[in-house]
């Protein structure tokens, strides 16, 4: 395993199983009212998620923003089963933050290419 697939890998994976610990865990933190802090942590998480491919391999995220999206929906279907509540906005919030993070990748792939034939 390369260098850099294995700086991909590893930060993937683990912040896969994080975030599957995270969501599916019985959590005893204390309650708050705001809810756009739930869904803050849930663009975060997937944010950050995409970060080793989109910042060492940004040509894979076509492959794993599929799969990154399959595993928030799988998360939310399987949340009631470990007595948490699922709800369609973390699902959304989860697919805006692997959105964001693909996008502010592919854009500055393009621009970092765009200045550097301009420098020509």
């Amino acid at each position: 395993m390369t260098r850099r697939l294995f700086l991909i890998v590893v930060p993937t994976g683990l912040m896969t199983a994080a975030i599957c610990f995270l969501t599916l865990a019985p959590h005893y933190r204390f309650h708050t009212d705001l809810r756009v802090i739930a869904l803050l942590e849930h663009v975060l998480a997937y944010a950050l998620l995409m970060l080793p491919t989109a910042v060492l391999r940004p040509g894979w995220l076509h492959r794993l923003w599929p799969f990154a999206v399959a595993m928030a929906g799988a998360i939310e279907l399987a949340q009631p089963q470990f007595g948490r509540e699922a709800t369609l906005l973390h699902f959304v919030a989860s697919c805006f933050g692997i959105a964001l993070t693909t996008l502010v990748s592919l854009l500055t792939l393009d621009l970092r290419e765009f200045l550097r034939r301009g420098a020509r």
